[in-house]
């Protein structure tokens, strides 16, 4: 079945009790995820539980099409239905999808994620078997869901927004959910920490904590960590940490930044040019560093990239939710992001 519309709201907060395969798809990798997240959490409570839920590779599958009944027949050590999330995928996964949804083994759900393959075989697959299989495309805010999106997220961090503010930020934001999400953190770190944010969002807030101004100041730390050079790594984070930069907004930021590298890197190995492939993820890039960022495109390919925004997002959850020191926390998964780029470099080189 296909789920579009006010039925999807619904959809994410209860499926069909015999859904056995969600797909979510399309040009919004962050929407994908969000939503991905939210259908793995009607089965467990935590989409990372690594009792419950098993990653299993596009191409492990590609491969050896058993492998998704194995993954889905196998019993959790702890008890419990589980999740089985693949990624990445595209339409050549159609016919083990459908062999799949003809007798599914075991309770297991499985979400899959797929990038903007548009309809075809993956998704005919999941729309044709009724209640057991579902897709959801997912395309970029816009309009009034886009401004939604913005008031709800800042009221939920105590704040408000300004008309003229809210109207910068849906020029800002909008191409990607996760993104968008993550640029109204920011921009709430930036109004104050964790209880002690009120007031409202003013456009010179959002010029100060978002604007392309913001993120040349630690650009040097941004293209360092994602282009694997240690050295200027440690050495401009150290200087940013000494002159009132918090370890939360660069983390933020190298986070951002690598999603974004995510996303570009997925659209050179779909053959993507990198040059065009920057221009689609990077839209408002300034053009001093665009060279250093197409390198990193070529550089980086799409699962390691997402391990690396994974890496950075569980720094940035431990630094709100534990009370282990920020910079210290920061600065280790910048380094070991840092050397992950060092060997992707090395092994495109």
């Amino acid at each position: 079945m296909e789920i579009k519309g006010r039925g999807v709201e619904a959809f994410l907060k209860k499926p069909p009790a015999a859904l056995r395969l969600a797909l979510v798809f399309g040009p919004d990798q962050g929407l994908a995820r969000e939503r991905a997240d939210a259908i793995a959490r009607t089965v467990v409570d935590d989409p990372t539980d690594p009792f419950r839920v098993a990653e299993l590779a596009a191409a492990t599958i590609k491969s050896d099409p058993a492998s998704l009944g194995d993954e889905t027949a196998a019993i959790s050590m702890m008890g419990g239905r589980r999740v089985v999330r693949v990624r990445d995928a595209d339409h050549s996964l159609a016919k083990a999808i459908e062999a799949f949804l003809a007798d599914p083994p075991g309770d297991a759900l499985v979400v899959v994620e797929a990038g903007d393959i548009g309809k075809g075989a993956l998704t005919r697959a999941a729309e044709s078997v009724g209640d057991i299989a579902a897709s959801i495309a997912c395309y970029p805010d816009e309009g009034e869901d886009l401004r939604s999106i913005i008031v709800s997220s800042l009221k939920a961090e105590g704040l408000g927004v300004a008309s003229d503010a809210l109207a910068d930020l849906s020029a800002r934001l909008g191409d990607d959910r996760r993104m968008t999400r993550g640029e109204l953190v920011k921009l709430a770190l930036y109004k104050g920490p964790d209880g002690a944010r009120r007031g409202t969002v003013s456009r010179e807030d959002v010029e100060a904590a978002l604007g392309i101004e913001a993120e040349a100041d630690i650009s040097e730390i941004i293209d360092a960590c994602s282009g694997g050079d240690l050295a200027v790594l440690d050495s401009a984070y150290t200087r940013a940490i000494a002159g009132g930069d918090t370890a939360q907004g660069v983390l933020r930021m190298v986070l951002m930044h690598m999603e974004r590298v995510h996303l570009g890197a997925a659209l050179v190995a779909e053959g993507l040019e990198p040059d065009r492939a920057l221009d689609k993820a990077f839209p408002r890039l300034i053009w001093k560093r665009k060279a250093a960022v197409q390198r990193q495109l070529r550089a980086w390919t799409p699962d390691a990239a997402m391990a690396a925004v994974e890496q950075l997002a569980e720094a940035e959850i431990l630094t709100r939710r534990t009370e282990l020191p920020a910079d210290a926390i920061t600065g280790r998964a910048l380094l070991m992001v840092a050397a992950a780029a060092r060997r992707a470099g090395a092994r495109r080189a």
